[in-house]
């Protein structure tokens, strides 16, 4: 392959768009790679863009015609993704923070290659997405849909089963279907390798899109069949084969043999290769709309402007939330208030949670009640240890002392009048239970729902305003199974604090 000097010059570009993009991002870049070293179900990652280059090599001849050439269109493409990176740094949502810094990667590359060459690579421009570790939300329909399947196959077959969630039990064992057991490992490669077979072996969009559709549903279906062989094995031999990592075997032969017949009936469908538009066509279409072309260094320094904002004011705006510090109420402050403080009664349970900066626990007594209330401030955040955290557990799994047999919604009224939904839980153990509200206040704003939360922080944090970020604790002990005094004076408490 003869290259034009611009095409080296393009080349030379995006060579050093690539180093930059990925130094300027480079927090963002390793967390992508680090879930591609830990977890299996991800590490296909890394032979996303070695993909993406084969691609375009494959094809270098109908591309070697064209003519890259500058897009300003690519640099507000470039803005868009840069905006998403931030508002997703300041309230930590880490997957969005990667689709964002491959988009600036793509955007780069676009502003070098120009509309009509990036429009011709589009395929394995926006494969290198597939890079970002993600599917995970998947994992629990996807095992139920096993365990569903597998089921009805051996019912079907005769056997009987009891089944109780995600338990299963046969009369010659016990069987559960675990993480491993939904299949998103094999679904991910399917996507992944049907995406690509589809691209090279189909020109018709509608011969692509079928292919990928089955490239879903066939592992999908393959692999509760994987499930249903790998019990029915283990049923016929007496528990002694397919019950440890020979299964795994097994699933992983059937899956490949699955994904080959899968293959190659598709093959039986292939386009025949388009006849390529002759050489000086092509070039007339790729510069025709692009009289001026800047030098090299002036389009990477553009993109390197336009990418800079970002960080940088990510950087700034987060500076500002570590002032937040004041965090608690003093209910004696005012003549109104029938609360007074009160010492610890030591329930044997208080909050625990990742990454909280400040904290305060204070207890108040009106007479008849005592309540607690847990105030904590996670300060800037880290990932993983925010504010809104699915992590940020009342009571961790399998603890040994807690458990918490009801979770529920309470309505408080705020001073202006309107209804706040709150979460309400019950923590019981053997000795006492406990009544817990919880939420969030974002500033002045109260709310239980996270995703609206995660707004707020949003709209917080961009306005530079330095409030306190909370999570709100109120508690009381109450007698087992009767709740309803400590209900009412949890609302009681809640909506005096309200406003103080």
């Amino acid at each position: 392959m003869n290259l034009t000097a611009h095409w080296k010059e393009k080349i030379l570009g995006i060579f050093i768009a690539t180093i930059f993009s990925i130094g300027l991002f480079f927090g963002t870049w390793k967390s992508i790679v680090d879930i591609w070293i830990r977890s299996e179900t991800f590490t296909h990652g890394f032979i996303i863009a070695p993909i993406s280059v084969w691609l375009i090599w494959s094809q270098r001849d109908k591309y070697r015609d064209l003519t890259p050439c500058f897009s300003k269109l690519a640099l507000i493409f470039i803005a868009a993704n840069g905006f998403l990176w931030l508002i997703s740094d300041l309230i930590h949502v880490l997957v969005f923070k990667q689709f964002a810094a491959i988009g600036i990667l793509i955007g780069s590359f676009w502003a070098l290659l120009g509309n009509r060459v990036a429009w011709e690579m589009l395929f394995p421009l926006s494969f290198l997405y597939f890079m970002v570790p993600v599917g995970e939300v998947l994992i629990p329909p996807l095992m139920e849909f096993t365990a569903t399947f597998t089921v009805s196959l051996l019912r079907l077959t005769g056997i009987s089963v009891y089944r109780e969630g995600l338990f299963f039990t046969l009369t010659s064992g016990q069987w559960s279907v675990v993480e491993g057991c939904s299949g998103l490992r094999y679904l991910i490669a399917s996507v992944t390798l049907g995406l690509v077979y589809a691209y090279i072996t189909y020109t018709q969009p509608w011969k692509r899109f079928l292919f990928v559709l089955l490239s879903f549903l066939v592992p999908v279906i393959a692999n509760g069949l994987r499930a249903y062989m790998i019990v029915m094995i283990a049923h016929l031999s007496d528990m002694k084969l397919a019950t440890g990592v020979d299964h795994l075997i097994y699933g992983g032969i059937f899956f490949g043999f699955v994904m080959l017949i899968l293959f190659f009936i598709g093959s039986f469908w292939k386009d025949a290769e388009p006849a390529r538009p002759s050489r000086n066509n092509l070039v007339s279409q790729g510069t025709e709309t692009e009289p001026y072309q800047p030098r090299i260094l002036l389009i990477v320094l553009l993109i390197g402007i336009t990418s800079s904002i970002w960080p940088l004011s990510s950087a700034w705006l987060q500076s500002k939330q570590s002032l937040g510090t004041q965090l608690h109420q003093n209910f004696s402050a005012s003549h109104d208030v029938e609360w007074k403080p009160a010492g610890n009664p030591d329930w044997g349970w208080q909050p625990k949670f990742n990454g909280v900066v400040t904290e305060t626990l204070d207890f108040y007594q009106n007479g008849q009640n005592t309540i607690g209330i847990y105030q904590a401030s996670f300060g800037n955040e880290s990932q993983g240890a925010e504010l809104v955290n699915s992590q940020n557990y009342l009571v961790k799994q399998k603890d040994e002392t807690w458990r918490l047999p009801y979770t529920g919604m309470m309505e408080l009224t705020q001073p202006d009048g309107t209804s706040l939904p709150v979460n309400e839980s019950v923590l019981s153990s053997n000795i006492r239970d406990i009544v817990v509200l919880r939420w969030y206040r974002i500033g002045d704003r109260n709310t239980a729902n996270p995703y609206l939360a995660k707004i707020f922080q949003l709209m917080k944090r961009l306005s530079a305003d330095p409030s306190p970020e909370l999570q709100i604790i109120v508690m009381t002990e109450a007698p087992h199974n009767h709740y309803e005094i400590a209900r009412t004076s949890l609302k009681r408490f809640a909506e005096t604090w309200f406003n103080n």
